[in-house]
């Protein structure tokens, strides 16, 4: 399994933040895990199902994470 390139940012509390937001990336909570989308995936849902995600504190900003940190200098 490959590294992590994003690590997660500030929650997403509304679907007007979720479209102030300039990033392209986002890191969704599923269940046990969280995956980093692209802003165009998230878009192409329908418009409850990504509110009910917003809603229950499951969108968050993705952070990209820089080689030095990943590397632990």
């Amino acid at each position: 399994m490959s590294e992590r390139k994003y690590s997660q940012g500030k929650p997403i509390r509304s679907m007007a933040e979720f479209e102030q937001y300039d990033g392209i990336f986002f890191v969704v909570k599923f269940g046990n895990g969280s995956r980093t989308m692209h802003r165009t995936f998230l878009i192409s849902w329908q418009y409850r199902s990504l509110k009910k995600f917003i809603d229950q504190g499951c969108v968050f900003e993705a952070v990209k994470d820089d080689k030095s940190q990943r590397e632990g200098t």
